[in-house]
């Protein structure tokens, strides 16, 4: 969807006229034939947008080239959007292209509209569309910690396939928060120092660098959080094979006796007792079941089966 833009004194209004005559133009999922448009209006790389819904974009700031903008910024960022299936498809780039005329976005979101800013400008509305992108962020990764809190009360009483299958989720979740704020956080760095926007206030850099800071923060704490969960789960795994080992180990014990007893017994050697009784054989099973309780118990209190 290509939509157009004029940023007057009470912030965009929609408009018909010829791209070329636009402040703001919005690129919503949009199609080749579209993308060409723009690209072609403006003289633009058309290499600009081929990576605008794929993850292995790079959050990126540097000047790009065009005989139409002048001296045009390409600013590259991240969004988020919930609606769509995996975590690849819902951490989306957010590719700007701007002068200190019109603003070119490319987006997946279709959640966020133009007209929600009520910005006069091009670098106030491109400010207030990262604060926006930031908040769906963060939005996002919190909604991840009381999965990591339930996940943690269970891991410490039991463990099964579920646990373990939402433990590899969340973690691969963290894991492409994590890259992909660490690209970001460089990358606003060099675009709140940029000469280009130096008509923005100092809160509004400080308000983008603290979020990012709170972004990067949590991103941190979740995935330590879900390291010691998983460090958790191998020890207890470790531990119920450790039981079962000794449970094994005591077992083979116990019968090895009883075979051991009752194999001696019935040899066929003098002097052996009960070894013309008529009720020998009953009297030889009677003593292999005394001697391998008595083992079973002693093997108990010594907490070989704990």
């Amino acid at each position: 969807m290509l939509e157009r833009y004029i940023l007057t004194t009470t912030g965009p209004q929609a408009t018909t006229s010829p791209l070329i005559e636009a402040n703001l133009i919005m690129l919503v999922k949009p199609s080749v034939d579209e993308i060409s448009q723009v690209c072609d209006t403006f003289d633009l790389e058309k290499l600009t947008f081929k990576f605008h819904s794929s993850p292995e974009e790079v959050s990126r700031f540097h000047t790009t080239t065009s005989t139409v903008m002048n001296n045009p910024q390409l600013l590259v960022v991240y969004d988020f959007v919930p609606e769509l299936a995996t975590i690849e498809q819902q951490l989306t780039p957010v590719i700007i292209v701007f002068d200190s005329q019109r603003a070119i976005i490319c987006t997946d979101n279709r959640a966020i509209k133009a007209n929600d800013f009520p910005a006069n400008n091009v670098t106030s509305f491109i400010i207030a569309y990262l604060d926006q992108c930031q908040d769906n962020l963060s939005t996002a990764l919190m909604s991840y910690k009381p999965e990591i809190d339930k996940l943690d009360k269970v891991a410490r009483t039991t463990i099964n396939n579920a646990c373990l299958r939402k433990l590899t989720d969340l973690t691969r979740h963290i894991v492409f928060f994590y890259h992909t704020m660490n690209d970001q956080g460089e990358t606003l760095d060099a675009f709140l120092k940029s000469p280009t926007i130096a008509d923005i206030s100092q809160e509004s850099r400080l308000n983008i660098q603290i979020q990012q800071r709170r972004l990067n923060k949590a991103i941190h704490i979740f995935r330590d959080l879900l390291d010691s969960i998983g460090s958790l789960f191998t020890a207890m795994m470790d531990s119920n094979l450790n039981n079962l080992m000794k449970f094994l180990d005591s077992a083979g014990i116990v019968i090895a006796v009883a075979a051991l007893i009752s194999g001696f017994m019935g040899m066929n050697v003098g002097g052996l007792p009960w070894k013309s009784a008529g009720y020998g054989f009953a009297m030889i099973i009677g003593l292999t079941a005394i001697v391998t309780i008595i083992l079973a118990l002693y093997l108990r209190k010594k907490k070989y089966l704990k």
